[in-house]
């Protein structure tokens, strides 16, 4: 699996929302499908993401590289530090997940 393909195929085909705030709500709603987290978010950030997802149960993958690298793959001319996944489209990352 190319996680970068899968991330673009969700970002193009399904209905994602960048940024902590929006995850932190779509967390709390358990709106949310999958949370990805870019390498260098600010440790005090993961926390409360990688908290809220344990409560609402909802998966958190970690982008192995930067937020500026996870903005490129989104298709965004800026950083994206959290990429909150609310449908999938036609990719199979979460597939993928389930499988390691």
């Amino acid at each position: 699996m190319d996680l970068n393909r899968s991330i673009r195929i969700a970002v193009d085909t399904g209905k994602v929302s960048y940024g902590t705030e929006l995850a932190m709500k779509s967390l709390l709603n358990k709106q949310a499908k999958l949370v990805i987290v870019a390498k260098n978010t600010p440790q005090n950030i993961k926390d409360d993401v990688y908290r809220y997802a344990n409560l609402s149960e909802i998966p958190v993958l970690e982008f192995p590289s930067s937020s500026y690298d996870l903005g490129a793959v989104c298709g965004r001319p800026h950083f994206v530090a959290v990429l909150t996944l609310h449908e999938m489209g036609d990719s199979d990352i979460l597939k993928a997940m389930k499988k390691k």
